[in-house]
């Protein structure tokens, strides 16, 4: 095997990848920003030329208004140095989690508004909140607690694996007849289904978080090398999928794999210059080959409707009582929704859609708490959970946790924050990373 390494490694391709690594390793800030840069250009060329005349009954029409689209750049170039800095804070898992919603929300955020049209007082408000979750980010400094117990965390692991194997097991014998689900396009039958199961409150719980602890109990044995517990654990992660047929959970399994065996740190060096790239294919494919799939789920479903239903809350809240957390914090001691319908029922039909509009980061926040005191607020609240994961992850290769942290980074721009902690199972992520035993050649591995 090293003889074939070293002969790949004397190839023409193999010199190529390592220089290629080596490119990525000394990406320099003014590279990265061209980058960011680049991206945006690529998403506004994605949104007037396909996305807009195929999806403008979505609400995807142009209107171009030279002020707000120039004031939409602008945003970007202020918080450009602020976004470079805390994506070459790697050590950071927080830094990570952040940049991807950079990438992934705020950066399209501006191609929308530019692109769309917004009001000038929106503009503000996601400038705003954008800012001072960057700055929050940047000079609230994380803080290590010494971790403990870690010659009883792999007899914990063991246990835990065997109790969640059993729990879905039997969720799903009782409920589904032990159903495998792999259509990922045709769930919505099976959704009405798992609606009616009236699965216990307390079981409901757990079943919500088992995305993230089962993933993360394959990446304690896929460090192991125990191939056949791994086999069994993928196994019930698509009995879990099955039962409710969440599209998030499938993609996170295959996440999960991805980045633990082919992650590199480059990659995260220069991620806003593959997401660009990601937008570039996904609009080649429509315009020479007429394949709009790629950039109606890569473009138009992740990265432009959250930041339109986020436009959406926030011209309904602006005429309409809030909320204050009753569906989430307060809901918890007896405070009821101002509301008949879950708010998410609500904007879906002020959209028209009549779908469930879920919501996160300005969503979330302009439907609980005045703007000019949840510009501050909301970005403070997200920081502090962010560094709860900077506790937890203090130690581990990137490659651990980096498929947690784009899970966690669609999670706090489709939800609630307080949903992400409990519900989705940040928290117990967090727990399991903190007593997580490191096995010594993943601990010094050059990854």
């Amino acid at each position: 095997m090293a003889s074939a390494k070293n002969r790949f490694m004397r190839s023409r391709i193999g010199m190529c990848t390592v220089r290629w690594a080596s490119f990525c390793q000394r990406v320099s800030p003014l590279l990265q920003c061209g980058m960011i840069l680049f991206y945006r250009l690529m998403l506004d060329l994605a949104y007037i030329t396909v996305l807009s005349p195929n999806y403008s009954y979505g609400g995807f029409s142009t209107q171009i208004i030279p002020l707000i689209y120039a004031l939409s750049w602008l945003i970007l170039l202020v918080c450009l140095p602020i976004c470079i800095g805390i994506l070459r804070q790697e050590s950071r898992s927080s830094s990570v989690l952040v940049t991807i919603i950079n990438v992934c929300y705020f950066i399209p955020m501006t191609s929308f508004l530019g692109c769309h049209g917004t009001t000038i007082e929106f503009l503000v408000v996601t400038w705003l909140y954008w800012l001072a979750l960057l700055l929050l980010q940047w000079f609230i400094p994380s803080f290590t607690v010494q971790k403990m117990f870690f010659e009883k965390a792999g007899t914990a692991f063991k246990v835990l694996t065997i109790a969640v194997v059993v729990l879905v097991i039997g969720v799903s014998g009782y409920y589904t007849g032990f159903r495998l689900h792999f259509n990922i396009i045709d769930v919505y039958d099976v959704r009405s289904e798992a609606a009616a199961y009236n699965i216990p409150t307390v079981l409901e719980y757990a079943l919500s978080m088992m995305s993230i602890v089962l993933s993360i109990l394959i990446i304690f044995w896929l460090q192991k090398r125990r191939w056949i517990v791994v086999a069994i654990l993928a196994a019930t992660y698509f009995l879990y999928f099955s039962i409710a047929a969440q599209k998030s959970v499938f993609f996170f399994l295959i996440l999960t794999l991805a980045c633990y065996f082919l992650y590199r740190e480059w990659m995260y060096r220069i991620l806003p210059a593959i997401m660009a790239a990601g937008v570039f294919i996904c609009w080649v494919a429509q315009s020479v080959f007429d394949w709009i799939w790629p950039l109606s789920l890569f473009v138009r479903r992740l990265l432009y409707i959250p930041v339109s239903i986020s436009q959406s809350y926030y011209e309904y809240f602006s005429v309409n009582p809030l909320n204050f957390f009753r569906e989430g914090v307060l809901g918890r001691f007896g405070y009821d929704s101002i509301y008949s319908d879950r708010i998410v029922e609500v904007i879906g039909e002020y959209e028209g859609t009549f779908a469930n509009a879920n919501n996160g980061l300005i969503g979330d926040m302009c439907a609980n708490l005045p703007l000019a005191l949840g510009v501050l607020i909301m970005p403070l609240i997200l920081v502090v959970c962010f560094r709860l994961l900077d506790v937890a992850t203090t130690g581990l290769p990137k490659k651990l946790y980096f498929a947690l942290c784009i899970y966690v980074a669609f999670g706090f721009i489709n939800s609630s924050w307080s949903t992400v902690l409990l519900t989705t199972g940040f928290l117990a992520g967090c727990g399991l990373f903190y007593v997580f035993p490191l096995k010594e050649t993943v601990k010094n591995a050059d990854i």
